[in-house]
This record gives C-alpha cells, sequence and structure tokens, in this order.
C-alpha cells in the first residue's frame, strides 16, 4: 500500500489515538463532512469516536473531507470507505450537506440509498441539524440516528453487528426497531422518539486525540 504522506504525518502528531486490528470485527468510518482542523475540533465528534471504539467486536476509524480531487482515506489506516461495513456521518452544519453529496460521489458507494443494497456499506447520519430535520438528506441515506449518540448506539450497535451481513432489508427492519432511529424507507409520516441523555452526569464529553491542528491545539477539553 502507498501511505498518503499528509495522513502518515498527521497521524505520528496525535496523542490517544486508537488503532485496534480489524480481525473478527465490524469496521466502521466514522465520517465529518468537512476538514480535519474543524472535525477535531468538535468534541461530539471525538465522543462518538470513543464510544465506537469501546465495544470490543467494533473498529472505528476517521475520515475527512479534504483532498477534494482524491478518494477519501481514513485517518488509522488509510482505508477507502469501500472497505467499511459502515459509513457514519457525523453533520453539524447545514453548510456541510454539499460536502456529504460530494464525498458520497467520490467514493465507490452509490449516491442514492435506493440504489444500494447488502452489498454496499451501510449509509447512517447523525448530528445537531439531522436530529433537527434529517429530511433534506433523507434520499442519500438508509438511516438517520435522531437525538444523544449515547443513548441510541448501544442498540443500534447491537442490531447492525447481527445482521450486517444479512439481506438490506432485514437490517433496515431491524434498525427501525430502535428507539430514535429514522430510516425514511420504512417511516413515512412515522413519528420518531428523539432521545436524550437522562443524566449527563453518565457521560463524558471530553477530548480523546489531542493534536495540533485543532482549534484549541494541544488543550484537554471537558464539557
Amino acid at each position: 500500500m502507498i501511505w498518503n504522506e499528509k495522513l502518515r504525518r498527521r497521524l505520528t502528531r496525535e496523542r490517544g489515538t486508537i488503532l485496534k486490528d480489524w480481525g473478527g470485527k465490524t469496521p466502521i468510518a466514522l465520517i465529518y463532512p468537512n476538514t480535519y482542523y474543524i472535525g477535531m475540533s468538535n468534541l461530539g465528534f471525538q465522543t462518538i469516536y470513543r464510544l465506537l471504539n469501546s465495544y470490543d467486536d467494533i473498529v472505528c476509524e476517521r475520515v475527512f473531507w479534504e483532498d477534494r480531487e482524491k478518494e477519501p482515506l481514513s485517518v488509522e489506516s488509510q482505508r477507502p470507505l469501500s472497505d467499511f461495513a459502515v459509513l457514519a456521518f457525523s453533520i453539524s452544519y447545514e453548510l456541510d450537506y454539499l460536502n456529504v453529496v460530494q464525498l458520497l460521489k467520490s467514493s465507490a458507494t452509490p449516491l442514492f440509498a435506493a440504489d444500494r443494497d447488502e452489498s454496499h456499506p451501510l449509509v447512517i447520519a447523525g448530528g445537531p441539524c439531522v436530529s433537527a430535520n434529517p429530511e433534506p438528506l433523507a434520499p442519500f441515506f438508509d438511516c438517520f440516528a435522531i437525538g444523544e449518540g449515547e443513548v441510541i448506539l448501544p442498540p443500534m450497535l447491537k442490531v447492525i453487528t447481527e445482521a450486517i451481513h444479512s439481506k438490506r432489508e432485514e437490517l433496515l427492519q431491524g434498525l427501525s426497531s430502535v428507539p430514535g432511529i429514522y430510516v425514511p424507507s420504512l417511516h413515512r409520516d412515522v413519528p420518531i422518539s428523539r432521545q436524550w441523555v437522562r443524566k449527563i452526569d453518565d457521560f463524558a464529553t471530553t477530548s480523546v486525540i489531542l493534536t495540533p491542528e485543532t482549534e484549541l491545539g494541544q488543550m484537554y477539553l471537558i464539557e
């Protein structure tokens, strides 16, 4: 494999990076549809990265949208999106919607959810914009997480790890039963209950990775 030197140098400057062996695990690409600098300055993004990697049967690697002329690669192992079973987007700003579309188009993943099947990655999204109004992006995503990831992730990941190799319809049907998961192809005109953390002290929102390439540099942040 020919390593991307920019990604390699960036990785060497990080402290706290989570590196896991892929053997026997479900690989998830955690995607921030903007630059590394902006994404890594987001504590919510770092929190989801830590939570996903806390599962023994999950390996999560980060992907950002920077070099617009090349296929995006994961930071940790420089793998393309087609190597992952799940593409999980964290979307904070409406202006990044166009980046979502361009990022999907740059990969081997069909742009529209209706054109994907079990041979393609499951494409999901969460974040403030999605929780407020997922409809502008509904044609592009298999499902959305509406609310707090700390609450939604455990039951969602159980369904994914057990059914990721099933027919796509079966996987989506299973996900549709998870509170807070909105499946556009199945939930038309069906209200989705937004999920909230009831006791915020039960979950720590802190820096996971320290790097000089963020807004506050090497400072350890607590929210």
